[in-house]
């Protein structure tokens, strides 16, 4: 209790105040100075104006990203305004912007698909690595064009230096230790690159074992009352009173406070060359990873009995630690690896009119294993391929423009019990232009992005289709126009097109992670008095491109001592693709299947920063989203209204955040789903920089949910079963050299 008190004394903010930087011709080296250094940055982050609004776009750096990193993507970025995560346990949690996720929201990995399964399921964890990043960066609106017509939601683009972009007669590097208390979590990664020549080389690696997460409450178990009546035809047999009081204690010690089988263990390296002139560079890079994390919410009867019939004989042996162990092993759990496979290369100063031609090409072999029992009951292999060629050019007088030719082939293949789709290939071509131009005190956008989308999938349904068409036509116009030297406007107006992806589409099937049966946009389903059959009908639905017409307004405004930011969004998507549950009564796993209708999502964000003095900052934000149909049905699992009240303290060496989030009630709620209570969470924080003789190193410490509450996301699938951990200190130490 006293450290609580003495980290509550301490202050806080970690305010997420946007970054940008202009795209930079290569820097030659300075003869004078003793390490020759030629840098390449065109690539190194996406933005591509200094002007680009605080609305539209985020940078987040390596400082932040220490202090506000959580077990997986999603959990590190949902206190990034306007986005939170769809929490599927501490594993498998992904960003959800505006109120969007899954394939309406990309995740890249240097400006390439991360080519893994997250977006298809919740419980899938997605691939890239935030410890080894760089920088993470979130884009809106017409940024969003040069990157698929799919992201209706927004980009998030995870950034590591995995292929060099300088040379340097120095090495230099990171390595990073962390510790948490709340799953006994032990993290280590470091990174190192250095060159000889033109040759520049780059290599890292990390590591991940984290136990089962703490909880502030008992955990929910679907098993719970089939446990109640195993325990009740015990008494019933006339047990000996010793033997049931033994079960009855063995009973409410299988209630803990914890996420059951959450537990995730993961590793992965990459090695990356470049070679690098003034004019040319041009770098290849090869990453490996893996994990093992176990499947939260699944509930197996084969699990139970297991336990059952072997629970007696290690109470006799006295194996309690051992049993235990055979347990988690008997749990249900996923294995994934992933090889990556990037190039890059670039030239600068072409003349003609062009600035540079980049190109840009990846290959990704992913596999993801669900064992269940010892044995793989469901397969998911994903072969990806892409490839991008821009150029950035001056051909109109006073325009900056680039061009730019983007493919990519998706082979999928599902196989065993839970294989709720079926193997599908995605091949997708696009061509497209963006142009801007500044007249006076206005910066104009314009836009535009042609897609060709062909799915083939292997259906064994009679009179099936064996391939599908889409052309997505999307384009957008904006301007950020400077009102005056503290003033910002912005203005985006957008039509954006979506092909939908293989599993909206032909989805059929059990899912487990979701204990729904999940029924594709294709299928039409028969219903028999009231239920499901689990059958289609020879009839199939007309399949259509989801069409988002979307106005996004911004101001901002600069004083002496705070910065004041405001955005407001309206989006009508006709043919918005949503689950919806078929019939309320349904068996033992409810009928949803991927429908199309109209929709309209409005919201926005408000952010404030003060400057109070030169070491004290109060930051603060609030946003919101709405998902309806047109016809006023609210959509399921629409994050609620939140404010975050965050204050900052400097001093010398020492920063100190405290920082208070609130969420709102969400009782704006879909068919068949229940209200999810408000809830507070406050954070502390402090780090500490210290010069070294060989490089710098930095301290920090953060405790997450100080007061240990309940906390339920309403947002995830598993809210019941899989509440946010309780009260967490992290520990940790970042050594740059």
């Amino acid at each position: 209790m006293n450290t609580k008190k003495t980290l509550l004394a301490t202050l806080i903010c970690m305010s997420c105040v946007p970054a940008y930087a202009n795209e930079k011709a290569p820097q030659k080296a300075d003869k004078k100075e003793k390490a020759e250094t030629i840098t390449v940055r065109g690539d190194i982050h996406l933005l591509r104006s200094d002007l680009d609004s605080l609305i539209s776009s985020t940078l987040i750096e390596r400082e932040q990203l220490d202090m506000m990193q959580g077990s997986s993507l999603g959990e590190t970025l949902k206190f990034t305004p306007g986005i939170h995560a769809n929490y599927y346990g501490p594993s498998s949690s992904r960003p959800v912007i505006r109120g969007l996720d899954g394939p309406r929201v990309k995740i890249l990995q240097n400006g390439l698909s991360a080519g893994d399964a997250s977006a298809s399921a919740p419980d899938h964890q997605v691939s890239s690595e935030v410890s080894t990043a760089s920088q993470i960066e979130i884009l809106r609106g017409p940024a969003t064009l040069l990157h698929g017509s799919g992201a209706i939601g927004g980009v998030v683009n995870v950034i590591d230096e995995r292929i060099p972009s300088k040379l340097s007669d120095e090495i230099s590097g990171e390595v990073v230790g962390a510790f948490s208390t709340v799953d006994d979590a032990k993290d280590a990664a470091f990174s190192v690159t250095g060159s000889k020549g033109n040759w520049a080389f780059y290599a890292d690696g990390f590591a991940k074992d984290a136990n089962e997460t703490n909880i502030p409450v008992y955990a929910m178990h679907d098993d719970h009352d089939e446990h109640e009546e195993e325990h009740e035809e015990h008494e019933e047999e006339g047990h000996e009173e010793g033997h049931e009081e033994e079960g009855h204690d063995e009973h409410e010690a299988s209630k803990r406070k914890v996420i059951e089988n959450s537990q995730n263990r993961s590793d992965g390296f990459t090695l990356g060359t470049s070679y690098i002139t003034d004019s040319f560079m041009m770098g290849i890079a090869y990453g490996s990873t893996s994990s093992k994390y176990g499947l939260v919410g699944h509930s197996h009867e084969a699990h139970g009995e297991h336990e059952g019939e072997e629970h007696e004989e290690h109470e006799e042996e006295g194996h309690d630690e051992e049993h235990e162990e055979h347990a988690h092993e008997a749990m249900p759990f996923v294995l994934t690896e992933q090889d990556r496979t990037q190039f890059n290369a670039k030239w600068f100063d072409l003349g003609n009119g062009i600035d540079t031609i980049s190109l840009k090409a990846v290959h990704v072999d992913y596999k993801l294993q669900e064992v269940e029992e010892g044995a793989v009951g469901t397969q998911i292999t994903n072969k990806t391929d892409e490839v991008k060629l821009q150029l950035h050019h001056n051909w109109i007088e006073q325009w900056q423009g680039i061009v730019g030719v983007h493919v990519q082939n998706d082979s999928t293949t599902p196989v065993g019990a839970e294989a709720n789709s079926p193997a599908t290939k995605t091949d997708a071509t696009a061509i497209y232009a963006t142009q801007r131009r500044q007249t006076g005190n206005a910066e104009w956008h314009l836009g535009a992005r042609i897609e060709k989308v062909k799915i083939n999938p292997t259906l064994t349904q009679n009179n099936a289709l064996s391939s599908i068409d889409f052309t997505p036509v999307s384009w957008a116009a904006g301007v950020d126009w400077k009102v005056s030297d503290n003033q910002q406007l912005l203005l985006n107006l957008s039509h954006s097109q979506r092909a939908l992806s293989a599993s909206e589409l032909f989805a059929f099937g059990e899912h487990l992670g979701t204990q729904t049966f999940d029924v594709g946009a294709y299928f039409n389903m028969e219903v028999v008095e009231g239920k499901a059959t689990h059958q289609p009908t020879a009839q199939f639905n007309k399949l259509e491109t989801e069409d988002a017409n979307t106005l996004d307004i911004g101001w901002r405004v600069e004083g002496n001592d705070y910065v004041f930011a405001a955005s407001a969004f309206y989006s009508r998507v006709n043919n918005y693709a949503y689950r919806e549950r078929v019939v309320e009564d349904s068996g033992e796993l409810p009928v949803y299947q991927y429908r199309q209708n109209d929709a309209k999502l409005y919201g926005g964000e408000v952010q404030l920063s003060y400057f109070i003095n030169d070491q004290l900052t109060f930051s603060s934000f609030v946003d919101y989203s709405r998902v309806q149909l047109t016809s006023g049905e609210d959509l399921p699992r629409i994050p609620p209204l939140r404010i975050k009240n965050t204050l900052n303290w400097e001093h010398m060496d020492w920063h100190y955040n405290l920082g208070v989030t609130t969420y709102a009630k969400q009782d704006k709620v879909g068919q068949f789903e229940e209200e999810t209570d408000g809830y507070t969470l406050v954070d502390v924080g402090v780090y500490k920089h210290q010069k070294v003789s060989f490089g710098d190193i930095k301290y920090f410490l953060k405790v997450n949910n100080l007061f240990d509450k309940e906390a339920r996301v309403h947002s995830s699938f598993l809210k019941e079963q899989a509440p946010l951990p309780g009260v967490n200190v992290k520990l940790g130490v970042r050594w740059t050299f």
